[in-house]
C-alpha cells in the first residue's frame, strides 16, 4: 500500500506549523509593529539561529542519513556568505562613492568611480584593484547565482574525487577538514581578493534601503530565514523518504550490501553531498547580512566541528533533532557569551561563562554521546511512543 509523503513524515506538518506560528509571534512582538517586546538585536539573533538550523539539517542529511561525517560543511555556509557579501559591500560602497563625487564640478568617469570603489574596499589591504573574483560583484543576480554555483561546484568536484576513490569513514572526514583548512588559510591571505583577515563588513546595510530602519530590515531577513528553513525542511524530508531515502540510509548502514544490490553508491553520495552544500550556501547568504560581517575565521575547521556537535546534541538521523540542537546550542551560546549568564563565585575561583562556555559545550557533547546517543530529538520519540 502506497503511503503519502506526509504519512511517511508526520514531523513535517508539526515543524512547518510551529515555525509559522513562531514567525508570526516574533513579527508581532518586534519593534516594527510598535509593540517593541523583542529588540532588533534579538530579532537578528533569532534570524541567524534559523539559518544555523537550516545548515544543521543539511549536515544531518549528509551525516545522520547518509553516514558521511563531513567536517567541512560550514565552509560552504561561509562561501555563500562571501558571495552575497561581495555584492552588498560593492553596491554600498558604489553609492557612497558616487554621492561623494557628485559635488565635483566635472562629473567623474566610470573609470574614476571604479578606482575609487576599489580604493575604498581594498585600501585596508594596500590595494585598489579589483581581483578577478569580483568580476560579477556589481550584479545582484549573478552573485545570488554564485551563492548556489560555487558551493555546489566545489562540493561536486571534491565529492567526485573522494567518492570515486571510495574514501570512507575517518579518512573522508579528515579530507573534508583538510579542504576547509586550506580554504580558511587561503582566505586569511591579503592577496586572496577578499580582504584577508579583515573580511567583508557592513553587510547589514542593504543597498537601496538606506532609508529603511534596521528594525524593518531585520524582520524581513528573519521572515526570509524562516521561509528558507521551512522549505529546506520539506525538501530534505522528501529526499530522505521513499526509495531514495531507503537507499541513502542503506548506504549509511551497510554500503557494501547496497552496492552489491546494484545501486551506484557513489552517485547517491555525490548527490547528497552536493545538494546539502548548496543549501548550506543559501543558509550562509541569509545569515551574514544579519551578522553584518564575515571573515576567514567563520570557515575555519572548528566551525564545522561545532556543526557536527549541534547535530549530535539534537539527535542525528532526525531532521527536527538537528534543528532543535542548532537552536538550543546557538541561543545558549548567545546567552552565555553575551553576558546573560551570571558568573559563579566559588570563593577561590570565579567561573566566567564567556571563558567556560566551550568547556560546557564539550562536556555536553561527551555526555550526550555516552548516555543519550539519540540526543534531544530522542525525547520526542519517547513521548510519541508513550502516547501511542
Amino acid at each position: 500500500m502506497h503511503r503519502s509523503f506526509l504519512s511517511q513524515n508526520p514531523s513535517v506538518l508539526w515543524f512547518v506549523a510551529t515555525l509559522a506560528v513562531f514567525t508570526v509571534i516574533v513579527t508581532l512582538l518586534s519593534e516594527v509593529t510598535g509593540v517593541d517586546m523583542i529588540s532588533t538585536s534579538f530579532v537578528k539573533t533569532l534570524g541567524k539561529t534559523l539559518c544555523l538550523c537550516l545548515v544543521a539539517i543539511a549536515m544531518d542529511v549528509v551525516w545522520g542519513y547518509c553516514g558521511i561525517l563531513s567536517l567541512g560543511h560550514f565552509a560552504f555556509f561561509g562561501i555563500g556568505g562571501y558571495a552575497i557579501g561581495m555584492w552588498l559591500m560593492y553596491a554600498r560602497t558604489e553609492g557612497i562613492v558616487i554621492e561623494s563625487l557628485s559635488s565635483q564640478p566635472i562629473p567623474p568617469t566610470p573609470s574614476e568611480i571604479s578606482d575609487a570603489i576599489g580604493n575604498q574596499i581594498f585600501g585596508v589591504v594596500g590595494s585598489s584593484e579589483f581581483p578577478w573574483i569580483w568580476a560579477f560583484a556589481d550584479s545582484l543576480f549573478l552573485q545570488l547565482l554564485m551563492v548556489i554555483v560555487v558551493p555546489g561546484l566545489l562540493a561536486l568536484v571534491f565529492g567526485w574525487l573522494a567518492f570515486r576513490s571510495r574514501v570512507t569513514g575517518v579518512y573522508l572526514s579528515i579530507l573534508t577538514q583538510a579542504m576547509t583548512l586550506a580554504l580558511a588559510l587561503y582566505l586569511f591571505q591579503n592577496d586572496s581578493g577578499l580582504r584577508g583577515n579583515n573580511g567583508l563588513s557592513g553587510l547589514q546595510n542593504v543597498p537601496g534601503y538606506e532609508d529603511v530602519s534596521q528594525a524593518t530590515i531585520s524582520i524581513l531577513f528573519f521572515i526570509a530565514s524562516a521561509f528558507a528553513l521551512g522549505a529546506g525542511y520539506v525538501f530534505f524530508a522528501w529526499i530522505v523518504s521513499g526509495k531514495m531515502g531507503s537507499v541513502v540510509k542503506g548506504i549509511r548502514d551497510n554500503e557494501a550490501r547496497v552496492r552489491f544490490l546494484g545501486y551506484h553508491v557513489e552517485s547517491y553520495k555525490l548527490f547528497i553531498f552536493t545538494v546539502t552544500a548548496v543549501v548550506a550556501g543559501i543558509a550562509g547568504a541569509l545569515y551574514y547580512p544579519q551578522a553584518g560581517i564575515i571573515n576567514p575565521g567563520e570557515v575555519a575547521p572548528i566551525a564545522s566541528i561545532y556543526l557536527a556537535v549541534w547535530v549530535a546534541i539534537g539527535g542525528r538521523g532526525r531532521l527536527y533533532g538537528a534543528a532543535i540542537g542548532a537552536a538550543f546550542v546557538s541561543l545558549l551560546s548567545s546567552w552565555f557569551t553575551g553576558g546573560g549568564a551570571p558568573n559563579i563565585n566559588l570563593g577561590f575561583y570565579v567561573i566566567q561563562w564567556t571563558d567556560w562556555w566551550l568547556v560546557l559545550l564539550g562536556l555536553s557533547f561527551v555526555a550526550v554521546t555516552l548516555f543519550f546517543p539519540k540526543g534531544i530529538g530522542g525525547l520526542f520519540d519517547l513521548l510519541v511512543r508513550k502516547q501511542s
